[in-house]
């Protein structure tokens, strides 16, 4: 895996989901409100992260990737997210564990964790779509 490459990946995926969330609570959530951003927020993310896990596989790997880099990918960006998540959202900006951990919770419509599960499997997904023989 080329962890330089996989880690400058995932901060721009960062970069690009705190821009499009700040864009998206100053601009979208007065028209539209709190749950329809929530949405929009999820689904814009796991779309790039696809996107990106794609570019990814094809620039560190131009000769082909291999599935255990595609899984160690997958596996360092959502366990990057969750250190990031709880790390910075907890000890950074001060927010309660209870509140980082009600972003998790798909049962009261909470999508963010489809976020983390898209970076998990879609590396390996592109993998299986593009790159195997």
């Amino acid at each position: 895996m080329n962890i330089k490459l996989a880690l400058l990946t995932w901060v721009l995926m960062v970069l690009f989901a705190i821009g499009n969330g700040v864009f998206a609570e100053f601009v979208l959530a007065k028209a539209l409100g709190a749950y329809p951003v929530h949405l929009y927020k999820t689904v814009l993310a796991i779309a790039v992260i696809f996107i990106a896990s794609r570019l990814y596989l094809e620039r560190a790997y131009p000769d082909g990737a291999t599935v255990n880099a595609a899984i160690y990918t997958g596996l360092l960006w959502s366990a990057s997210s969750i250190v990031f998540e709880f790390g910075f959202g907890h000890f950074i900006v001060g927010l309660p564990m209870e509140k980082i951990v009600a972003e998790y919770r798909i049962s009261e419509g909470r999508l963010w964790s489809l976020v983390i599960v898209s970076e998990l499997i879609f590396p390996t997904l592109n993998f299986f779509i593009s790159f195997r023989d």
